[in-house]
């Protein structure tokens, strides 16, 4: 349920617990929303720390996240073989809110201090969100619009939100 480098869920359980809260949003018509989150510039960073840097800078990170977002949302780790890629859950959050909580969090990540030294001391993160669409019934896959609404606006630019009609 956990990844070790971070201490955040993990893909599995982010998975999972989209898929429940997304039941209970369509049940009680709630709002619901997901993002993902990049590091930006990953490939340079990749290159230029050791493993024992990154797997520090991963797990500082992960916790910046948890900081950022409200006590009521959920953080987790997706994958680490490209770009690192993180998720937040978040319950009552409408598409606007979603919004909010992205320029938020990109805000906090931007202005924090990681790793004691070197070139990455400073992050920047993009971020893509999607908002579950109580219209559609059936399976709605908002990691994966999240996600898409991330790939789709990278050529904009480093340190951006990024957001999906609601799915």
């Amino acid at each position: 349920m956990v990844d070790s480098s971070t201490d955040l869920f993990n893909a599995v359980f982010i998975e999972a617990m989209i898929g429940q809260e997304a039941n209970r949003a369509m049940r009680y018509r709630r709002p619901l929303s997901v993002l993902v989150v990049e590091v930006d510039h990953a490939d340079n960073i990749r290159q230029e720390l050791a493993p024992d840097q990154l797997a520090r800078l991963l797990a500082e990170l992960g916790h910046a996240l948890v900081e950022a977002v409200r006590d009521t949302d959920t953080a987790g780790f997706l994958d680490a073989r490209h770009s690192p890629l993180f998720a937040v859950v978040l319950p009552e959050a409408d598409a606007p809110s979603a919004i909010q909580a992205a320029d938020n969090l990109r805000r906090s990540i931007s202005s924090r201090d990681f790793l004691d030294r070197g070139p990455w001391q400073r992050l920047t993160v993009s971020v893509g969100a999607a908002t579950l669409n109580h219209e559609r019934m059936g399976q709605q896959q908002l990691l994966k619009e999240a996600h898409s609404a991330l790939l789709s606006g990278r050529e904009l630019g480093p340190n951006r939100t990024f957001a999906t009609a609601s799915v």
